[in-house]
């Protein structure tokens, strides 16, 4: 978390906007001793956006002379020095927590917007709400770790869905629709790096629709004109990130606007509905070709550790950096408990009865027009698709893709829980549930839902209210003391990549190595950093941080002799890594508590420890001279 509130400190503690800017473009810092545009690298447009606007409240504050900050001196006895603790608004901390709150709110607004609008019924709405308030802990994590891209960047995913389902019922020849898509399309992607793959899946969704005829051309074009321009916008402002630029996103949108302007009409030439299975294969095979050859064009493979994450999945493959991710369990597959919380509480099993009734009443309405299409001798696309809503089939495509995603990704699940509540909401629509067509059996009905729901909903509601705590890790505190008042301010460290962000944000030293594990570089310098735990001869890890031009290294105690679960303790990954080391034993151990040469033990405590790289060369005084 702190690795993207540093960019948001900067830009608050520096004289100017201006000057904290200068500074991201050209930082030194995260990755020294290379210089990285920050603002093309990660996605900090949420930090510079907040930093804007607590700029601009603190200036109107002083200028109103309201005092919004107050502060306490806090003793905690007598290891610990007494510290300052301030709160208010007008603390850079607090405020910037508020606007994660603020998104948190605003993903419960479009949820009810998103219900109510697909149901065509406020009380679906409420549905839908009600379900995301009854299942919070399995639809988000911003009560626990606020300055995650997902915080940022996930109302924006809800805001292209429900604007693409009225498109997709509604579409109208003007422009807003298509801007408005342009808009959040633009941010969603430079809020989130995943951003891109979610809307690949709704641009293949939207033209999929039109390839079977379901919709007419003008709301499948509104959607792409749209996300092209929001994905043109996002390039220039993230000053043409090239994992953007070699995206599948970027393959799709190439390959769709080829197929529409070019490729169409020749196709229309195969038989329907044959081409219609021609159309949609050669989008795929297209999305890949283009972002294969982008991808070569540019010498890029930022993002081939996607590819390995998925390919372990489904096979026994693994190596380091797959199992940095597998091995966390927000990578790892969806764990039971999770199925079995949301079965509990109604919303898994309500969904599915919501799409069972959805899915007989396609099937009775295709069926039916089928019949007529044989009887009247007519085209049987699109007279298939009469009376059938594409904006229902839109979302529900939607969620089985989601479901599908949680499952491999259990950090995902974010996705997939606020779009069973959305789906839910669909209960409030008595034309799917022909044995309710009387009102006062199905309002009866539908309060009776929602008080069984209400029951194991309101206790989990009130579980995550009554969730609280306090922070202290006395530890890392020892350590960055030592880091601040010990070393020279351009020392440069490398460790654990948690704990990289953290002294990064508190001392303001450069790093080698960060948590933004997304680019080949970054992931060549922590495999190097990492080594520390592998059973690597000393001298050789050594060598390889002279290297980097790193002066300390932080040891985790943790990450040298504890496991999260079998087979993923750090060593274990080396293993696998290298298996002919596997007799020898572990250097981390030996660095923490025996001796630690060729490096210099410096500092330890009961969670960290601190080597000295110590140079090579020694530099030697030159001689006095004296006049005669």
């Amino acid at each position: 978390m702190g690795f993207y509130y540093w960019h948001y400190k900067i830009l608050v503690e520096s004289d100017t906007m201006l000057h904290g800017l200068t500074t991201l473009v050209q930082n030194n810092i995260t990755e020294y001793p290379s210089v990285i545009n920050s603002l093309h690298r990660f996605n900090v447009m949420p930090e510079v956006v907040i930093a804007a606007l607590y700029r601009t409240f603190r200036s109107f504050t002083r200028w109103a002379q309201i005092d919004l900050e107050q502060c306490y001196k806090v003793s905690r006895g007598a290891r610990l020095a007494a510290v300052w603790s301030c709160d208010g608004l007008g603390v850079p901390a607090n405020f910037y927590v508020q606007c994660a709150w603020t998104m948190a709110g605003l993903t419960a607004a479009l949820i009810f917007l998103s219900g109510a609008l697909l149901s065509n019924s406020y009380i679906g709405g409420a549905v839908a709400a009600l379900c995301f308030f009854f299942n919070h802990g399995e639809a988000t994590r911003v009560m626990w770790t606020p300055p995650l891209r997902e915080t940022f960047s996930f109302p924006f995913s809800l805001l292209i869905n429900l604007l693409v389902t009225q498109t997709l019922r509604k579409p109208r020849a003007h422009y807003i629709q298509a801007l408005c898509i342009a808009v959040s399309t633009y941010c969603y992607l430079v809020t989130w790096q995943f951003a891109q793959y979610t809307l690949l899946v709704t641009i293949m969704l939207v033209y999929f629709l039109h390839a079977v005829e379901m919709i007419r051309p003008l709301p499948m074009l509104l959607v792409l004109m749209g996300s092209l321009f929001g994905f043109a916008n996002c390039l220039v402002s993230m000053f043409a990130n090239k994992m953007l630029m070699t995206s599948h996103l970027a393959g799709c949108l190439l390959a769709i606007f080829l197929m529409y302007v070019v490729l169409e009409n020749i196709f229309n030439w195969i038989p329907s509905p044959m081409n219609k299975s021609v159309q949609i294969v050669f989008i795929f095979l297209s999305t890949i070709a283009a972002k294969m050859e982008l991808s070569n064009f540019l010498g890029m493979e930022e993002d081939s550790h996607v590819y390995n994450i998925l390919r372990s999945k489904f096979s026994n493959y693994s190596d380091f950096h797959t199992k940095l991710y597998t091995c966390s369990s927000e990578f790892d597959f969806m764990p039971r408990s999770t199925a079995l919380s949301l079965c509990n509480s109604y919303l898994m099993p309500l969904a599915f009865i919501v799409v069972g009734a959805v899915g007989s009443n396609f099937i009775a309405t295709c069926f039916n027009n089928l019949k007529d299409s044989f009887k009247n001798k007519t085209d049987v696309l699109p007279n298939l698709w009469r009376a059938i809503d594409p904006g229902i089939v839109y979302n529900i495509a939607m969620l089985v893709v989601y479901c599908i995603l949680a499952s491999l990704i259990m950090r995902l699940k974010l996705f997939m829980t606020p779009q069973l509540c959305i789906i839910a909401s669909l209960v409030a629509s008595p034309k799917y549930f022909k044995m309710l067509q009387r009102k006062d059996l199905y309002y009866l009905t539908l309060a009776i839902l929602l008080s069984v729901m209400t029951i194991p909903g309101y206790k989990n509601l009130m579980e995550q209210r009554a969730t609280q705590g306090e922070y202290l890790n006395t530890d890392l505190e020892e350590l960055l003391h030592f880091v601040q008042t010990e070393t020279a301010p351009n020392s440069v460290f490398a460790g654990s990549m948690p704990t990289m962000a953290n002294l990064m944000l508190s001392t303001g030293r450069p790093i080698v190595n960060h948590p933004h594990y997304e680019t080949k570089e970054v992931r060549r310098r922590t495999k190097i950093v990492y080594s520390v735990f592998s059973r690597r001869p000393a001298e050789t890890v050594y060598e390889s941080l002279l290297k980097l031009k790193v002066n300390y290294l932080v040891l985790d105690y943790s990450q040298c002799y504890q496991k999260i679960k079998p087979g993923c303790g750090m060593v274990d990954l080396w293993d696998i890594e290298e298996p002919q080391n596997k007799n020898k034993p572990a250097l981390c151990p030996k660095l923490y508590n025996e001796s630690p040469a060729p490096f210099h033990r410096v500092f330890v405590n009961d969670g960290y420890a601190v080597l000295q790289v110590p140079s090579k060369f020694v530099q030697i005084p030159l001689p006095k001279t004296h006049k005669i």
